[in-house]
């Protein structure tokens, strides 16, 4: 193991004051930084405490063998430390190895339960991270891990903790003693000053922390090493950072920083975002730990900790220092799926997790142990060890305690003990009942006769809704499948990753969109439930959303203003599903530094994208405008599959307009409950007319009694409208009074493009001052003339646009050539040359030039470009909807709807 080196060096030789201490020089303070450039490969002691296996003879209410009880060490336990401290020596501290001098590399061995006094190396095993086990009295049950100074205290007078030893080694006197050295540093002089035991304190204005000589010897008294906090040094080390960082992106374009963000002196950058988190924070924490600097510069540790979801209350202290407890007692959890929990651990357990069964705080040191137990043993299902830690925060954070988790594994019914159904087990273990068997209501406090609501007490006695959906959710759990509760109006739902892939809503009534995260649960993003398939499919690749986030983060921070669009809006391309870049993609759009040819240059790939997509066989109906003869504020869920719509008339329409001409292959039809229509027509608009295309007799109905889907096949005609016309409803059994209802209609089919002339009215230039805006005007009784050999016509078509052909009205007879050149974004994209009255064609443009040449003069009514037109936000919308993988699903419907609101706010004047 590596020496490790100090952060902060406070070593001052100072003179003897006449009114103070003692003789000597002073010399300036000084810090080191080279923690963050050297990889540590410290040698951890401790290992997880070995148990039985697992058993079908373990008794609901006895301790499981192989749980590790909460509070107790793990490794070496307090009670097997003997050891003691020697009296001439008392803040040296023992930890049933060695005694070790607090803060000093001076470290006493043990001579039966004594210590001789002789010093050894640091990289022993006892001074691992600063960390000392404190036993005044022999028995050591408490961990010394704040020694570090604030940044506004400067010289150490606000400084509260227990080094008291001298930078040479020297054993602090104790205040209150006059012995070896007499003094007026008491606590009755200097009340304020914290002076107790033989700590080092600064009571008196000198530059640090300081004590006296209690060894007896010269000096009579010296300065002490206070290591800073994270916000001592935050400014000086972030500046640092900062500037390594600039310096390294500074002339780069997007792909060489992609390139640098791939490799590992990206490391830099995580570093800067962690120590940027705990400044914000304004929490300290003691980076001359061993393990700590580990982490530090560890980037497959850093970019786990650093990319798996959102943190409550900027708490990143609390979950570092549990992410290296959890080192230091295990050094196999630096690597690994042991790495992944060590680091799920931390992150869940920085908040507390509190018992459902009992109400107490559950120690996530222990269950670590239990789960690398677990994993170990081989109990938990496959797919464990295959999740990443976001993942895992969502198997270590359950409510059930671990021998709760024990009772679940060993008494799970037979058939649903795999991980594509051991949520859903819950339906045949917890019966639903509003009453126990003594008539107590659910909502009375003695419906479990006042014993804690455990799982084997809820398969006992029975629930609600809550009580199913908890029990799911703590028997996927515990084999090591994620799940959580979430909350509907007036229910409690639960989602499991089944099979350890795919987020399945389970107890459900009200579907995705009206599902939330429940109270107690950590959530990333956002609060509603769909943003957790949407994580979930971010985390597919984890190298692209590490890259993502590292991309954000230098946008964020480091990037000049007028880059930072580029770099979102390509991070956007590597990760879509990244919900926080389109968030800081609209403060990037709206900076004035954006200019006019960068915007669309960078749009331009995501439209030619859209469009090779947009011939595609999909759901056309997506996102279209819709109108209904009944409760219209809930007409635009039927085409997102989000919500429900009803009609409490006896006849109903729904009309569906899909922007421009389609094909139409099939039309589905989600009915809600048993709310259909006995009767209905579909008519299809062609040409501006509503024509019959299909009735319910050609309906293809599934056998589901209740919210039953009916198909229709599709036609030939290119239809811009559907009217979907009900009769004969059947009134619903819930309210007594909807006749129809609908939870999502999808058209299967292909886009055509609403194509029109997007070159009327656009802003002209020639070759001439005047007259070009005649060229555009839809006025074919005026007309342009040039007599120039080389005439030239530019069109600013003002957006983004696709171009399907081109038509020049001449006013005579041409004998010369044309030459017609498309430019996006000040680049050419397209050029076309020849002599023609029409020309087909296929491009994007945000300008046109019309060059003409070899003829003596000109003479032109109208120039006309055809196609259809976006501005930037349309084609963002575009960028998200392509970006997921399956666009349909319910909870991706919601998230696309929360992305496109967000994009349609953007504030930008170029869009």
């Amino acid at each position: 193991m590596l020496v490790m080196r100090c952060i902060f060096l406070l070593l001052f030789v100072h003179s003897l004051s006449s009114t103070h201490h003692d003789e000597g020089m002073r010399q300036p303070e000084s810090y080191d930084d080279s923690w963050m450039n050297e990889l540590q490969k410290p040698k951890l002691k401790g290992k997880p405490r070995t148990g039985i296996e697992e058993d079908s003879s373990y008794e609901p209410g006895s301790a499981p063998s192989d749980i590790i009880e909460v509070g107790k060490t793990v490794g070496v336990s307090a009670q097997e430390e003997t050891g003691q401290c020697p009296a001439s020596h008392p803040n040296v501290y023992h930890n049933g190895q060695y005694c070790c001098q607090s803060g000093r590399e001076k470290i006493y061995t043990p001579q039966g339960d004594k210590c001789d006094g002789s010093a050894i190396q640091r990289d022993s095993l006892c001074c691992e991270g600063d960390k000392y086990i404190e036993c005044p009295s022999g028995n050591c049950d408490s961990l010394n891990t704040d020694e570090c100074r604030v940044a506004t205290d400067k010289d150490g007078s606000e400084y509260r903790g227990t080094v008291a030893v001298t930078s040479t080694g020297l054993v602090c006197q104790r205040w209150d003693s006059q012995y070896p050295n007499s003094h007026s540093r008491t606590k009755q002089n200097y009340p304020s000053a914290g002076l107790e035991e033989n700590y080092c304190r600064n009571p008196d204005g000198e530059p640090s922390a300081w004590c006296y000589n209690g060894e007896g010897t010269n000096p009579r008294w010296y300065f002490c090493d206070i290591p800073k906090c994270v916000t001592g040094f935050a400014d000086e080390q972030l500046d640092n950072l900062e500037k390594q960082i600039k310096g390294r992106i500074r002339k780069l374009n997007v792909e060489d920083i992609k390139d640098y963000l791939k490799s590992d002196d990206s490391l830099a950058v995580l570093q800067w975002q962690l120590l940027n988190n705990l400044k914000e924070g304004g929490l300290p924490i003691n980076l001359q730990d061993e393990t700590i600097r580990w982490l530090f510069n560890d980037r497959e540790a850093m970019e786990n900790l650093l990319t798996s979801g959102d943190i409550e209350d900027n708490r990143w202290k609390e979950a570092i220092e549990i992410l290296a407890e959890i080192i230091r007692q295990d050094s196999n959890a630096k690597q690994g799926i042991k790495l992944k929990l060590a680091v799920a651990i931390g992150l869940t357990f920085s908040s507390d997790v509190y018992s459902m069964a009992h109400g107490g705080k559950i120690d996530g040191i222990a269950r670590y142990h239990n789960y690398a137990r677990w994993a170990d043993d081989e109990l938990l299902f496959e797919p464990f060890y295959n999740l990443n830690a976001w993942q895992l925060r969502y198997v270590v954070g359950s409510w059930a305690e671990d021998d709760e988790l024990v009772w679940a594994r060993n008494n799970a019914l037979a058939e649903f003990r795999n991980p594509n159904k051991i949520g859903s087990v819950t339906h045949s273990m917890v019966e639903y009942n509003l009453y126990n068997a003594d008539n107590v209501s659910v909502h009375d406090p003695g419906y479990y006769y006042g014993k804690p609501v455990t799982l084997e007490w809820i398969h006992t006695i029975g629930g609600v809704c809550g009580a199913i959906s908890k029990f799911g959710t703590g028997m996927a759990q515990a084999f090591g499948i994620p799940g959580l509760p979430v909350g509907q109006p007036g229910h409690c739902a639960f989602i499991w990753l089944k099979n350890g892939t795919t987020w399945n809503l389970d107890n459900d009534i009200s579907g995705w969109a009206e599902s939330t995260t429940h109270t107690g649960i950590q959530y990333t993003w956002k609060l509603q439930a769909p943003f957790f398939p949407m994580m979930n499919e971010a985390q597919l690749n984890p190298n692209l959303y590490r890259l993502s986030e590292k991309m954000r983060i230098i946008a964020g921070a480091f990037a000049e203003s007028k880059y930072r669009f580029l770099i979102l809006e390509d991070a956007t391309t590597i990760c879509p599903q990244n919900y926080d870049l389109w968030y800081d993609m609209a403060d990037a759009i709206s900076d004035e530094k954006v200019d006019e040819n960068m915007l669309p240059r960078a749009l331009s790939p995501i439209l030619q994208k859209y469009e090779e997509k947009s011939r595609e066989v999909k759901n056309i109906a997506k996102g279209k405008g819709v109108r209904a003869s009944a409760y219209q504020e809930l007409a635009s869920k039927i085409t997102e599959g989000s919500s429900e719509w009803w009609s409490n008339e006896t006849t109903a329409w729904v009309e569906i307009d899909l922007g421009g001409p389609c094909i139409i292959m099939e039309v589905r039809v989600h009915w809600w409950g048993v709310s259909y229509s006995n009767d209905y027509d579909l008519y299809a608009e062609t040409d501006g007319e509503f024509n019959l295309v299909r009735t319910r007799e050609e309906e293809d109905r599934s056998d589901s009694y209740y919210n039953p889907w009916g198909t229709l096949q599709g036609w030939s005609d290119k239809t811009s409208k559907l009217r979907l016309v009900m009769r004969s409803g059947n009134i619903d059994p819930w309210y007594g009074k909807y006749f129809f209802g609908i939870r999502q209609i999808m058209i299967i089919g292909k886009e055509l493009g609403n194509v029109q002339a997007i070159s009327v009215n656009k802003a002209v230039k020639t070759n001439k001052s005047t007259g070009g805006d005649k060229l555009v005007d839809g006025d074919y009784s005026t007309y342009w003339t040039s007599n120039a050999k080389n005439s030239w016509i530019k069109i600013d078509l003002d957006g983004l646009c696709v171009v399907n052909y081109m038509q020049i009205d001449w006013l005579d007879d041409v004998t010369g050539k044309q030459k017609i050149q498309y430019k996006v974004g000040g680049k050419s994209k397209l050029l076309k040359k020849g002599r023609f009255t029409q020309l087909k064609v296929k491009g994007l443009a945000t300008e046109i030039h019309l060059k003409l040449q070899k003829s003596k003069s000109y003479s032109i009514r109208e120039v006309t470009a055809v196609g259809f037109c976006y501005d930037a936000r349309d084609i963002l919308k575009m960028k998200a909807y392509m970006g997921f993988e399956q666009p349909d699903t319910a909870s991706t419907v919601y998230v696309f709807h929360d992305i496109s609101k967000m994009i349609q706010d953007f504030k930008c004047t170029l869009c």
